[in-house]
């Protein structure tokens, strides 16, 4: 069965959005309407009226997240409402069940729905002023601000937002998701911290360089470099400085669970052979370790030769060699398997003693 794709509609209500505003979210509706899409909104009039409007008028589906428990609240003609009986936690339910999101003006709960879909990476357009918001909020490759949108331009702005939900492939790691603490830091200065969407420069930087492409089938786009803003996604630090970032997945089942490295890379040429990559993930192993964890396989490509020698100095052992297994530049490569258990970990520490920073 084919899933019916669905908008969310964020805006102010009667009063909160001007009649400019209420008439490009009117079009808006029916542009989406004539696509296919369904319209979500919290159905409490001002821009959510409008767009349900424009959706209606060329037959197209809406649905009203009521914040209280009384179906009355929805407005005529809607096709279904939600009474969610959640107040403001509604905006969270409203983040997650649209394919992408359109943000109007509005007041300070258009201003929370902005921020959590900023947050969580959702596909955002928004349109208008925020006078709240910076444009640093919005330097994230998953939102585009369209300042001063006319009404003739709906069907730009609906292109805009389909282009947003095609490269902005959701990471399936959500809040809560990580499994081990941010804000580490060892002896010797080197730490990891959560990726924030303040990194997506560094994130240009790290995989649009050419040492970093030999061996990384990455390219550095928006809807890529969208899918390292989540929980496991840390940046390595020197002495607090962005220096690289180290991306982790785990197994669904949870009677395999175990740990994979998905990405380990220092930014700077300068800072590579410092190895500040081999503290970085010591300092990673330890805290899996020390958490629970039994096992962190990594599969760096057999000719990765600086990639294989970080490992094997945290204590990464070889346990055979994948044929095929990554795809790059329109060829396919073979990688190494290799793994970490907590005693491999000790028998590396002893025989290897941490290098100080500057003297690796």
């Amino acid at each position: 069965m084919t899933r019916r794709r669905a908008i969310a509609v964020l805006g102010g209500r009667p009063g909160n959005a001007g009649a400019d505003v209420l008439r490009l979210a009117e079009m808006i509706g029916k542009e989406l309407a004539q696509r296919g899409y369904g319209l979500i909104s919290g159905g409490e009039g001002g821009v959510a009226a409008a767009a349900n409007k424009g959706c209606q008028a060329v037959g197209g589906d809406t649905l009203a997240l009521l914040k209280w428990n009384r179906l009355a609240d929805a407005e005529d003609g809607t096709t279904w409402a939600l009474p969610t009986s959640m107040d403001l936690a509604r905006s969270n339910i409203l983040n997650w069940c649209g394919d992408g999101m359109i943000a109007f003006e509005g007041r300070y709960g258009t201003l929370t729905e902005i921020g959590l879909a900023l947050d969580t990476g959702r596909p955002l357009l928004v349109l208008g002023n925020h006078p709240f918001l910076t444009a640093e909020a919005f330097e994230a490759p998953t939102c585009r601000v369209v300042p001063n949108p006319r009404v003739e331009d709906a069907a730009e702005l609906v292109d805009l937002l389909e282009t947003l939900i095609a490269a902005g492939e959701q990471a399936s790691v959500r809040p809560g998701a990580a499994i081990v603490e941010d804000d580490q830091v060892d002896e010797s200065g080197i730490g990891l911290r959560r990726a924030i969407p303040e990194d997506v420069e560094l994130f240009r930087r790290t995989f649009g360089d050419a040492d970093v492409l030999a061996w990384r089938a990455l390219e550095p786009t928006d809807g890529v470099l969208s899918r390292f803003q989540h929980e496991r996604c840390l940046v390595m630090l020197e002495h607090d400085r962005p220096v690289g970032f180290l991306e982790y997945r785990t197994e669904a089942d949870p009677e395999f669970a175990h740990i994979q490295i998905a990405a380990l890379a220092v930014s700077a040429s300068a800072d590579r052979g410092r190895e500040i990559g081999t503290r970085a993930l010591r300092l990673f192993a330890e805290s899996v370790f020390a958490g629970g964890g039994h096992r962190i396989a990594a599969a760096p490509n057999s000719g990765n030769g600086a990639a294989v020698r970080c490992l094997e100095k945290v204590g990464f052992r070889h346990v055979g060699r994948m044929r095929a297994h990554e795809r790059h530049l329109g060829g396919w490569r073979d990688a190494l398997l290799m793994d970490l258990v907590p005693s491999d970990l000790s028998d590396a520490s002893s025989k290897a003693p941490r290098t100080a920073v500057g003297h690796g």
